[in-house]
């Protein structure tokens, strides 16, 4: 039987995703224009920020469901449930202070069609590991999370939290008067 919080993370990343490439719908012009105030991000920019925190985000969630796996073939999948209540800050742009690691900070935005085509493979990435997970199984491997002193989430949460840190990014862009960014 599928994990109801695996369709409810899988729905999310699907929303939040599909919005992120509707961003690519709009003139090249509009995505690369920085805001006229201190350390603002083009579009484009924010779109190669979270190219780059999914990357590791996935590196890390990667070697969880290996993780995951390798347990629930020897285990027993918990019947508790992932809570994904605690994560809604994460979308919230004032909740709390949340600096992007250095090695997470966009660079020059090269080739845009290129970013989208990643973009695109990293939800399709996200949803290939989700349905590995059968039936609870990401809830048997646990990884610490430091943001917003999250703790341990399981690899549901996980998921989750990449959903929501994108939710963060498309915020900021509407605060910033982009309409339906």
């Amino acid at each position: 039987m599928p994990d109801p919080v695996s369709a409810q993370v899988a729905a999310s990343l699907k929303e939040v995703f599909a919005a992120l490439d509707h961003c690519f719908d709009e003139s090249e012009e509009w995505l690369r224009t920085r805001p006229e105030y201190p350390e603002a991000w083009s579009v484009a920019e924010h779109l190669e920020h979270l190219r780059l925190a999914n990357h590791y985000l996935l590196l890390t969630i990667d070697k969880g469901c290996r993780k995951a796996l390798k347990r629930a073939a020897r285990q027993p999948i918990p019947r508790t449930t992932s809570e994904l209540a605690p994560l809604a800050p994460i979308a919230d742009p004032h909740a709390f202070p949340w600096l992007p690691p250095q090695h997470m900070l966009p660079g020059p935005v090269g080739d845009l069609a290129e970013l989208r085509r990643q973009l695109r493979g990293q939800l399709g990435h996200c949803l290939e590991l989700l349905e590995l997970l059968p039936a609870g199984a990401g809830r048997l491997c646990t990884i610490r999370m430091s943001v917003h002193e999250l703790g341990k989430l399981d690899l549901y949460q996980w998921f989750y939290f990449l959903a929501q840190h994108v939710r963060y990014h498309l915020n900021l862009l509407r605060a910033r008067g982009k309409g339906d960014t």
